[in-house]
């Protein structure tokens, strides 16, 4: 499985970083400050730990699917609809299903105007919670939610523009373009699962657009 293999590269590095800092010699022969050193343990020690859930994850299902309705109005149904096929039994499974809604807030900080992203849980449902899921069999697990009202700013001008400066270095730092394609696609209603077995975890999200029409039309 390539996230296997992703898991054992960076696992790799940071454990390379690790004895670097452990060996002042080392350290000296290649010329990188320490703190150069750290950054890319932390760095290196994150990228493992995403890859070591995706391997987990993809090594005990075989299946998944998260469907939500693309577009809904204000105040109906959110129909949520989760199903997954685990290869072999899967003990102590917790579910959780949030509806998020993800904006944009202006801060000012030294006299400056920037702009923020922020995130709050609208509603919260624990689906199960130590759950035992049968192997090769389909388990489905259905709920809604009520579309909220879209009041918070889910487009801004300032983080288009902030994506659009830092993209063409993208090609050197591979967490600057994650960066600015997270910043263009914040902003939105999401629906987001959380799968938990002790230890490891794996979460799924989709987007849905909620729209309400009256005197005004506003979506979000």
């Amino acid at each position: 499985m390539p996230a296997a293999w992703s898991s054992l590269a960076y696992g790799a590095l940071t454990l390379a970083g690790l004895a670097v800092l452990a060996v002042p010699a080392w350290r000296a022969a290649l010329g990188f400050d320490p703190r150069w050193v750290m950054l890319e343990v932390a760095l290196a020690a994150a990228a493992w730990f995403t890859s070591a859930q995706e391997a987990w994850f993809q090594q005990r299902f075989n299946d998944a699917r998260l469907t939500v309705p693309r577009q809904v109005r204000t105040s109906t149904p959110v129909d949520v609809a989760l199903t997954l096929v685990p290869y072999a039994r899967v003990d102590g499974v917790d579910l959780t299903v949030e509806l998020v809604d993800r904006f944009y807030v202006d801060v000012v900080r030294k006299g400056r105007k920037q702009v923020e992203t922020r995130q709050r849980v609208m509603e919260r449902v624990v689906l199960a919670r130590g759950e035992t899921l049968a192997g090769r069999r389909a388990h489905a697990f259905h709920l809604s939610f009520d579309a909220p009202f879209p009041s918070t700013v889910h487009e801004h001008l300032g983080a288009h523009v902030m994506a659009s400066v830092l993209e063409p270095v993208g090609f050197l730092v591979p967490g600057l373009r994650h960066h600015a394609r997270n910043l263009r696609e914040h902003g939105g209603f999401f629906v987001r699962v959380t799968l938990r077995r002790g230890f490891w975890r794996r979460r799924f999200e989709q987007r849905v657009v909620v729209v309400h029409v009256g005197a005004t039309i506003a979506a979000g």
